[in-house]
């Protein structure tokens, strides 16, 4: 068996899939039901944070004090919301194109080893992933529950590729996907590589400013991506 050389990190939003906002929706409902506060995103950035970095500044906008006690508070009322909203059968709910072929594509490879590095709260993330019957295509994650900021994620996610592999890896063998200038900061702050994918809220132009290595339309190159991956071995 080839030993693994390899790991692939995806966002979720806006680099697998699209939820119709289900998040924000659930979000707010969360917010709604625990301290009264109709939108309680309204205004506030959300592209790239982790779920606990957007909470903190709503708690602090609230006029309430981001503890991890009110964190976890409102991820147990956010998670059952979302899954009510992730349901609802809404236009512009889906997994992006090429996803299904890149990651068919990354499963018949031994040498790699893919997982997720998201914003999302774990169990938020399951929910996503799994309406679309996505959740089980990868074995390790990085999530928004660990960490304020998304650069502290990576050494996550490469500690826990390291355990499953039996061996560490160095950085120039880790590739982070996603959707936003912050997937690329994440990668770039500990020296990993980083594929820009202009299927979320930032062009092919902003993602190449942000020095992505390689930047896509969507996942539907697949065999650009694999080819570069190829390269960069």
């Amino acid at each position: 068996m080839t030993e693994v050389s390899h790991v692939i990190l995806f966002d979720i939003d806006g680099t697998l899939i699209h939820s119709a906002r289900a998040g924000i929706r659930g979000m707010n409902a969360a917010f709604a039901r625990l301290y009264g506060v109709a939108d309680a995103l309204e205004g506030v950035e959300l592209a790239g944070r982790t779920d606990r970095a957007i909470a903190s500044q709503v708690f602090r906008a609230i006029g309430r004090e981001p503890t991890a006690e009110a964190i976890m508070a409102l991820r147990e009322a956010y998670v059952h919301h979302l899954a009510e909203e992730i349901a609802k059968p809404l236009p512009g709910s889906l997994v992006l194109p090429g996803v299904m072929a890149v990651l068919d594509a990354l499963e018949a490879r031994d040498d790699c080893a893919v997982g997720l590095l998201t914003g999302n709260f774990e169990r938020g993330a399951a929910i996503k992933l799994g309406h679309f019957q996505l959740w089980s295509r990868f074995a390790f994650g990085a999530f928004g529950d660990d960490h304020v900021s998304r650069r502290d994620l990576v050494p996550i996610a490469m500690a826990q590729a390291a355990r499953r592999a039996g061996r560490s890896f160095p950085a120039s063998r880790v590739v982070v996907i996603g959707d936003t200038p912050l997937d690329v900061d994440c990668a770039q702050a500990h020296g990993a590589r980083s594929v820009g994918i202009a299927t979320g809220p930032f062009t092919r132009d902003a993602l190449a400013s942000a020095r992505a290595d390689l930047v896509l339309d969507t996942l539907e190159e697949t065999g650009t991506f694999l080819e570069w991956l190829q390269d960069e071995a």
